[in-house]
């Protein structure tokens, strides 16, 4: 039996991940009946080229990512360091964030601030519960940089400025904290946020951290789908259908997670968790089973069930990259399509085939 991890002291955490650098955003959105809203993060980030999607992780005890999430889509507004003024309004809680600021929409309706060093206008892809917060998946419609001005930067409890290096020979880069005047406009903000929710920009993880939480949570989803769905008393052929089926639904819902499955899984390999991999193993073995008992009984061919499970998974995974609603082929007609192009990978050929 493994041994519990020790708690970690809430001071110790905002101690040591206080010393990672983390940019500071404002997340804007157009709430239909109620008008622009806006949230300071310090948790946005890249996460994937193709497709295009960033995240970003709103505290729970947030008020504003509820009124987010229900318009469907956001802008990143990426401050500049000069703007720790406009930081410190959208911060407060008094309802006045847009007042006297000037905004434009973005394609997705949801304001883009002026003078911001750039932004990222997202459709709400995905959200997936992760401890005290939330993991929410963009994916992204539009962007631009708006000026040269660096990015404002949080650490050790000070805003800061990034500091390219001297393109000189023999200079290297830095990274200055801010002057007093900006310690204590930091101290404002969070004394207006609590220190708990500005604690967002401490709790940042890292981009693989982050994708890893993205895979734990769609196998957990998949997998308790799987057991809800799956009738262990059908036919190997009802079975196989049925995980089909059920993976295909699923992977609708989770799109940006079957990508990122298919796509940045590898990248993880050396330093993934022990939850991960037990769940990618059962979600394997759940398919092997299946073919594996249709072989017994004679029904599938003699083949090598991994292999047989790793080619039908890995064309469901391609499925989910390119299909999109409003095509050339109706969702429902590529699930009958696929369904029975499963059920002909392990068929033997003097069986009837699937058509």
């Amino acid at each position: 039996m493994e041994n519990e991890a020790p708690a970690i002291a809430g001071d110790l955490f905002r101690n040591v991940l206080g010393h990672y650098p983390t940019g500071v955003s404002i997340i804007t959105a157009d709430v239909a009946g109620s008008g622009p809203v806006g949230m300071v993060v310090g948790t946005f980030n890249s996460l994937s080229l193709d497709p295009p999607l960033v995240s970003f992780m709103p505290a729970k005890s947030s008020t504003s990512w509820p009124k987010i999430q229900s318009s469907g889509s956001f802008c990143v507004n990426v401050l500049g360091a000069s703007q720790g003024e406009l930081s410190r309004q959208f911060s407060a809680r008094d309802g006045k964030k847009f007042e006297g600021a000037d905004w434009r929409p973005a394609p997705t309706g949801s304001p883009i601030l002026s003078g911001v060093t750039a932004w990222v206008d997202c459709k709400i892809e995905q959200v997936f519960d992760s401890g005290d917060h939330e993991i929410v998946v963009g994916r992204v419609i539009d962007l631009n940089v708006e000026s040269d001005e660096l990015p404002m930067t949080f650490l050790r409890g000070r805003f800061g400025q990034v500091h390219l290096p001297d393109p000189s020979p023999g200079n290297g880069a830095g990274a200055t904290a801010a002057d007093d005047s900006s310690a204590k406009l930091a101290e404002e903000v969070a004394a207006l946020l609590g220190l708990n929710a500005f604690e967002a920009r401490a709790w940042a993880e890292t981009r693989e951290q982050v994708i890893e939480r993205l895979l734990v949570g769609f196998l957990e989803v998949l997998l308790k789908r799987f057991d809800e769905r799956v009738d262990v008393a059908q036919t190997p052929e009802a079975q196989l259908e049925a995980l089909v089926r059920v993976s295909l639904d699923t992977l609708r819902e989770y799109g940006a997670a079957a990508i990122m499955f298919q796509s940045e899984r590898a990248s993880l390999t050396l330093g993934a968790s022990k939850r991960l991999k037990g769940l990618e193993e059962d979600f394997r073995n759940r398919w092997t089973a299946v073919i594996q008992r249709g072989t017994r009984s004679g029904v599938f061919y003699e083949a090598d069930a991994r292999m047989a499970q790793q080619f039908i998974c890995d064309s469901l995974f391609s499925i989910a990259r390119w299909f999109r609603d409003g095509g050339r082929l109706e969702r429902s007609e590529v699930e009958d399509a696929f369904t029975a192009f499963a059920l002909n990978v392990v068929r033997p050929s003097d069986l009837p085939r699937t058509q």
